[in-house]
């Protein structure tokens, strides 16, 4: 399968999508890697990954969760409440 331009004009099109505050969410100057994906009834899936975001800075563990025993430690509901009342 050849990309004809009309098929790279929806791909480009795809690309312009936005944040919800309006912002790009991809810069014309990003480093990207595309990669074919496995095929599911006869479909590819393009992998486009943007390498400019890597490393993925992963979100701080719940400080009320024990991860070893899967449960809340306490419940931060309380203090949430208070906060909220100042």
């Amino acid at each position: 399968m050849k990309l004809t331009q009309e098929l790279i004009d929806q791909i480009q099109k795809a690309m312009l999508h936005t944040k919800k505050d309006g912002s790009i969410n991809w810069k014309d100057d990003d480093e990207v890697v595309v990669q074919l994906a496995g095929t599911f009834a006869a479909d590819r899936f393009i992998v486009i990954k943007n390498k400019s975001k890597d490393p993925v800075v992963s979100a701080e563990p719940h400080p009320y969760f024990d991860y070893e025993k899967r449960v809340f430690t306490k419940d931060g509901r309380e203090e949430y409440i208070k906060e909220q009342k100042k």
